[in-house]
């Protein structure tokens, strides 16, 4: 692999299946003016940080690019499009979605406490020793037990010795999404690297590490 590629473990925070219905020709067919009108979210309830996908299906084709999507209230989930909407503060909204003059509504939970979750994950280099590697993690934090966290890309070698920290991320109280990134060169020795993201907040310390298809360690080559 090339140092300059940049291998995306996964490159959307979510994925979304999407119906769609083809004619003869290949071209997708338009829902019927009259089609049933449904709107899905895959939970009622979220920590913050945390992504709800929700679906607007006219019959049996899922329009959600076709629906402008709302939240009742922003400050507890914010409607990214799309059908996507992100956990913020703890509290209660209601998600709409309108389709061809038809609405559907459903109201969400969003539950805010100390949490970190790691959703995608990627990485740049040949992973050699003497070279350069960057290593990236994407994913989503709550914080309720202070003020502010501390969000930090900590990555270690097959003995455990830090290789490379990023820079701290101060995050303040409620949830979001992150994505954080470090760069370092491999040591001669190095056989193996793995990155872990830590959330502190007060004295509240977590940690996550990306689920084994998001490549969370990285073999070296000597």
């Amino acid at each position: 692999m090339s140092a300059n590629l940049v291998r995306l473990a996964r490159v959307a925070i979510v994925s979304t299946p999407v119906l769609m219905t083809f004619g003869c020709g290949g071209a997708p067919l338009a829902p019927s003016p009259t089609a049933t009108f449904e709107l899905r979210c895959n939970k009622p309830t979220v920590l913050a940080g945390e992504v709800v996908v929700c679906s607007a299906i006219a019959g049996a084709t899922n329009v959600f690019a076709q629906t402008v999507w709302a939240s009742s209230d922003p400050t507890v989930l914010t409607s990214e499009g799309a059908g996507l909407f992100i956990g913020r503060w703890g509290g209660q909204a209601t998600v709409t979605a309108t389709y061809s003059g038809q609405t559907q509504s459903a109201r969400l939970r969003v539950d805010l406490q100390d949490s970190i979750t790691a959703s995608a994950a990627a990485f740049q280099g040949t992973f050699q020793v003497s070279t350069s590697a960057t290593m990236w993690l994407q994913g989503g934090y709550g914080v309720a037990s202070a003020d502010s966290g501390t969000l930090t890309l900590v990555v270690r070698d097959q003995t455990d010795a830090v290789v490379s920290t990023s820079e701290p991320l101060t995050v303040p109280r409620g949830g979001d999404r992150y994505i954080m990134s470090t760069t370092f060169t491999l040591k001669p020795g190095t056989t193996r690297v793995c990155r872990t993201g830590i959330l502190q907040a007060g004295s509240t310390t977590l940690t996550v590490v990306p689920i084994a298809s998001l490549s969370p360690c990285i073999t070296v080559v000597p």
